[in-house]
């Protein structure tokens, strides 16, 4: 177990650093494009690694919120890759975004059915991610079964997802690492300060990468 937590804090600090390239770096150029690939993987490591982590600590909300942490970095990358306008969900998308709304129902139940019947700790921060996550499943389906002029532009949703993902990678590091923050405030203030900051790239990017632009 040392070495599968070894491996999960490297890849983590990768993740960072890759994260905070493709943040930097121009969108849709190499270097953004390289550094986000780099981030994706590490990533993956990442929710791997704590997959095993998360049932020998009998850790369930760190099982959770890796759930949702590999789920917005597995919709980012999809957004990406099927952004032409004619592509409709698949086998793989249907798969992602459906295990999104399941697991992040579960955690709305679970961090609700905690905050009412104590002790609090956490929960509300396992519900609002459950929340979160599965009502991006569940926009994502519905949007891109419709038609082309139905779709949000593909730029919006991969940076929704890939905004919220390093949100999650960075209060990961933040809960590990400043202990003297109250926890609530650790958990949820990385994504109270990154919602904002996702809503002024969106504004800043769609136009740039709208159709003929």
């Amino acid at each position: 177990m040392a070495l599968v937590f070894a491996v999960h804090i490297a890849a983590g600090v990768i993740a960072l650093g890759a994260g905070l390239g493709a943040i930097l770096t121009r969108k849709g150029g190499r270097r953004h494009r390289l550094v986000g690939r780099c981030y994706a993987l590490t990533m993956g490591v990442v929710v791997v690694t704590a997959l095993p982590m998360a049932y020998w600590a009998s850790n369930w909300f760190l099982l959770a919120i890796a759930v949702f942490s590999g789920y917005l970095v597995f919709g980012g990358y999809r957004a990406r890759s099927r952004r032409a306008a004619s592509t409709r969900p698949t086998t793989i998308d249907y798969t992602g975004h459906g295990t999104m709304i399941v697991v992040g129902t579960a955690m709305v139940i679970a961090g609700g059915w905690q905050t009412v019947t104590g002790p609090i700790g956490l929960a509300p921060a396992l519900a609002a991610f459950g929340g979160i996550g599965a009502a991006f499943a569940v926009f994502t389906l519905v949007s891109t079964r419709g038609g082309p002029l139905a779709r949000p532009p593909w730029i919006q949703s991969h940076i929704a997802f890939m905004g919220g993902a390093y949100i999650a990678t960075v209060t990961a590091a933040v809960t590990v690492n400043l202990t003297s923050i109250p926890p609530l405030l650790r958990w949820l203030g990385p994504t109270a300060l990154g919602v904002p900051l996702i809503g002024y790239a969106i504004r800043r990017y769609t136009p740039q990468f709208a159709p003929g632009a």
